[in-house]
């Protein structure tokens, strides 16, 4: 897998309108979709009404979809700090994992996560690997206890290894 322009090779691209300015990215941030399906959370993420979106989805089945670039802010963190930062749309890569938040992730959708934010983590400058629940405490509780963290414990340069 690779990253030219700031879009991965070979995936399906599906533009969000909820976007906005160029970012420098030195986190990803994990999020479950609470969805039943491989589509309703992309068409909602791809809605103008919605004003959210992120990075990438990735189905059950691993189907990556990216929605917008990597050094474009998507709107993914909401209401967020981690170390000192504030507003991590401002300098993350957002991915939504198909997940209603309690079952478990798929081995096909891990596996595609883990080879996504190893691609990430050559191409760009990242510290570290979050949930959405560590940047967004008492708030948001996603990628939820289900995600693997010990899979993504290595991918960066960081020390950090989520507390989800």
């Amino acid at each position: 897998m690779e990253i030219k322009e700031n879009k991965l090779v070979g995936v399906s691209y599906r533009e969000t309108p909820n976007k906005g300015g160029i970012i420098k990215p030195v986190y990803i941030i994990m999020h479950y979709d609470g969805a039943t399906n491989g589509t309703s959370a992309i068409d909602w993420m791809t809605d103008s009404r919605s004003k959210v979106s992120a990075h990438l989805h990735i189905s059950r089945d691993g189907v990556i979809t990216q929605l917008a670039p990597f050094n474009i802010k998507c709107w993914h963190a909401g209401v967020s700090a981690w170390a000192g930062q504030k507003d991590l749309n401002n300098c993350s890569i957002g991915i939504e994992l198909q997940n209603k938040g309690q079952e478990a992730y798929t081995e096909k959708q891990i596996d595609a996560a883990i080879t996504i934010c190893k691609t990430i983590c050559v191409t760009y400058p990242i510290r570290a690997i979050l949930g959405h629940s560590d940047i967004a405490p008492g708030r948001k509780e996603d990628p939820g206890t289900q995600f693997p963290w010990e899979k993504f414990k290595l991918l960066t340069k960081g020390t950090y290894n989520g507390i989800t």
